[in-house]
C-alpha cells in the first residue's frame, strides 16, 4: 500500500498523493513563514527589532523552513517515477535544487538569528552604560 508497492505494480495513485500532500503541507508552512515575517516587518515599523520578540519570530522562521525542506522530500518519489518513466535524468537534479533551497534559506536565516542575538546583548550592555 505505501509507495515502494505502488511502484512496483506501476500504480502511480501513493505517489500523486504523497505529492499532492506534500504541497499542501508545504503552501500550510508558508502561510506560516509569512505570519512571522509580517510580525518582523511590524516590530520594525514600532522600532522595536532588536527583542526577544524579534529573536523568537527569527528562530521560528528557521525552524519552519527547515520543516518546509522535510515536508518537500515527500515530492521526490515522484519526480523519481517521472524522471525514470520520462527519460529525463535532469528533472531529479532541478527538482533536487528545488528541494534543498528552503535548507540553505534556514541555514542563511540562522547566521542572521546569531548577529541579531549578538545586537540584542550589545544593545542592553549599552542601555546599562551611563
Amino acid at each position: 500500500m505505501g509507495t515502494i508497492s505502488s511502484i512496483k505494480e506501476g500504480s502511480t495513485f501513493g505517489l500523486q498523493t504523497l505529492t499532492a500532500s506534500s504541497l499542501f503541507l508545504g503552501c500550510l508552512v508558508i502561510f506560516g513563514i509569512s505570519y512571522y515575517l509580517f510580525r518582523i516587518f511590524f516590530l520594525i515599523d514600532r522600532r522595536d527589532f532588536f527583542s526577544k520578540i524579534a529573536l523568537h519570530a527569527v528562530k521560528m522562521i528557521r525552524y519552519l523552513f527547515i520543516a518546509e525542506f522535510v515536508i518537500l522530500l515527500g515530492i521526490m518519489p515522484f519526480v523519481y517515477y517521472t524522471a525514470d518513466h520520462g527519460d529525463a535524468p535532469g528533472l531529479i537534479i532541478i527538482v533536487g535544487a528545488v528541494v534543498f533551497l528552503p535548507l540553505a534559506i534556514a541555514t542563511f536565516v540562522y547566521t542572521m538569528e546569531q548577529i541579531l542575538d549578538n545586537s540584542i546583548k550589545m544593545k542592553d550592555e549599552n542601555d546599562l552604560t551611563i
